[in-house]
């Protein structure tokens, strides 16, 4: 099966308003046709230009970088997991995908979406997965993927290289808890994330293994990792944190600074959302991410949506912090997931992270 289904329409259907889609050329693997069919009406309906089937891993490979006339590029590709006998076959086949046609993201269906096929997926750095059943799923999907392929901020015409953001948290652990999800999202659409860690974490075990677990997690999400060595416990708003991470803000020239609240019980978060505060009076956009040691007074005003992979890449950052994650109540895994999903409830997703905007010179950020 071979086919390509094109569409002329750009804009809804009252003709004014451009849709997510539009004038975008997927690439879709998919061995029944009448769920191709499905996906590609779906898809058309979103405004997608054309949608090629084909019906073979092979296929699929080859047409990836042979489009068929007049079709000169994809803008994403859509791949069934089915294909290749499932979760084993998923990550190698994307590392070859990547290898041969790097830059076209691709989204993956599944009948019945696993835990263990999103981790597949995030190894082999899909952009999404979705169920098969769910064509307009799939095409807000693609959407979403091309979206970030083409303009990761949402910036048209910015000027800017690669989008920098720097997330800051008084230990090991805090900012894979409070934005995980959001960092694996971005780092992996092209933004360039540090992550500053100011402890080792002295309180919680021992500070050597800490660092190697911030490592690891770092690793996992794609981001960079950079360390101070502040009193764990006992830090403090004062001239040195300012300093400590002005440092880091003059290295990195972050677009975006995410840090604890204010609204925090822990007298730490509230001494480093301080500092920074101070230390990044001249970033374009501030914002805070939600600890588990938030109070009630903790407002977000944006909501960060998330993937399944995501979420997962997250769950799997929060887990290398093997130390801590027996032990402690706040990085269950049940709690983690039900808690991204209520927040998807404020941006209608299935997943989210909540974050406290503090001040924004940029209003097209995020």
């Amino acid at each position: 099966m071979s086919e390509i289904f094109d569409s002329s329409e750009a804009t809804d259907p009252g003709g004014a308003v451009p849709v997510p889609l539009a004038g975008t050329h997927v690439l879709l693997g998919e061995r029944d046709p009448g769920t191709a069919e499905r996906l590609a009406a779906a898809l058309r309906e979103h405004g997608a230009s054309s949608v090629h089937v084909v019906d073979s891993p092979e296929a699929f490979l080859r047409a990836g970088g042979a489009p068929p006339a007049p079709v000169r590029f994809w803008d994403a590709a859509v791949w069934y997991s089915g294909f290749g006998g499932g979760e084993g076959s998923l990550g190698p086949f994307l590392e070859e995908w990547r290898a041969r046609h790097p830059g076209i993201p691709v989204v993956v269906t599944d009948d019945a979406p696993s835990a263990r096929l999103a981790v597949a997926a995030l190894r082999g750095r899909a952009a999404d997965l979705v169920e098969r059943s769910d064509p307009d799923g799939l095409a807000v999907a693609v959407a979403r993927a091309v979206a970030e392929r083409a303009d990761p901020l949402g910036v048209e015409g910015s000027g800017q290289g690669s989008l920098r953001m720097l997330v800051v948290g008084a230990h090991p652990d805090d900012v894979e808890i409070g934005l995980g999800g959001t960092i694996h999202r971005r780092a992996h659409s092209g933004w360039e994330v540090t992550v500053l860690t100011m402890s080792g974490g002295g309180n919680g075990g021992d500070p050597a293994l800490r660092r190697k677990e911030a490592h690891r997690a770092a690793e996992v999400l794609g981001a960079r990792l950079l360390m101070e060595d502040l009193p764990d416990g006992s830090m403090a708003d004062d001239r040195s944190t300012v300093e400590a991470v002005e440092r880091v803000v003059a290295e990195v020239a972050p677009d975006v600074v995410v840090v604890h609240s204010e609204s925090d019980t822990h007298q730490d978060h509230r001494a480093v959302h301080r500092a920074t505060l101070v230390a990044c009076r001249k970033v374009a956009r501030l914002a805070c991410y939600q600890s588990p040691s938030a109070t009630v007074a903790y407002r977000p005003n944006r909501f960060i949506e998330l993937s399944e992979v995501d979420v997962e890449a997250k769950l799997a950052a929060i887990a290398a912090h093997h130390s801590q994650a027996a032990s402690r109540w706040y990085l269950d895994e049940d709690l983690l997931r039900s808690t991204a999903r209520y927040w998807g409830r404020f941006s209608q997703t299935r997943y989210a992270e909540p974050l406290e905007l503090v001040h924004e010179r940029n209003p097209l950020l995020f």
